[in-house]
């Protein structure tokens, strides 16, 4: 996936959870059968994946693992992790990223405080 691709797939997400957030029939909906759901919103979920949603609250934070890269990165590969894009079997790696929004955004809504 090319950087326009992923920024326009990125769009298209965000229009989900806006939707989702805003019609609690959609966001059951969504949580119950996923792959349908966003299958209807224009996002192609390949066949045979199985896609699970989970929703985040203000004190549970589900953390994706990535799968084990099948082959060995290249140096190319490492260094575009390293920048924040990524590529081939790298991309697995960019769930790192969601994590610390994640929690980037549960702490400045001061919803997270740390003990002194």
């Amino acid at each position: 996936m090319n950087q326009e691709q992923l920024q326009e797939y990125a769009k298209q997400f965000g229009q989900v959870v806006a939707k989702a957030w805003a019609d609690d029939e959609f966001k059951a909906r969504f949580l119950a059968d996923p792959a349908s759901v966003l299958t209807e919103q224009g996002i192609a979920v390949p066949a045979g994946l199985e896609v699970r949603a989970v929703e985040n609250t203000s004190n549970v934070v589900y953390i994706t693992l990535p799968p084990k890269p099948s082959d060995e990165l290249s140096d190319e590969q490492l260094n575009q992790v390293a920048g924040g894009t990524t590529a081939g079997s790298a991309g697995c790696l960019s769930s790192v990223s969601s994590i610390c929004t994640s929690f980037g955004s549960i702490m400045s809504a001061g919803t997270i405080s740390t003990a002194s």
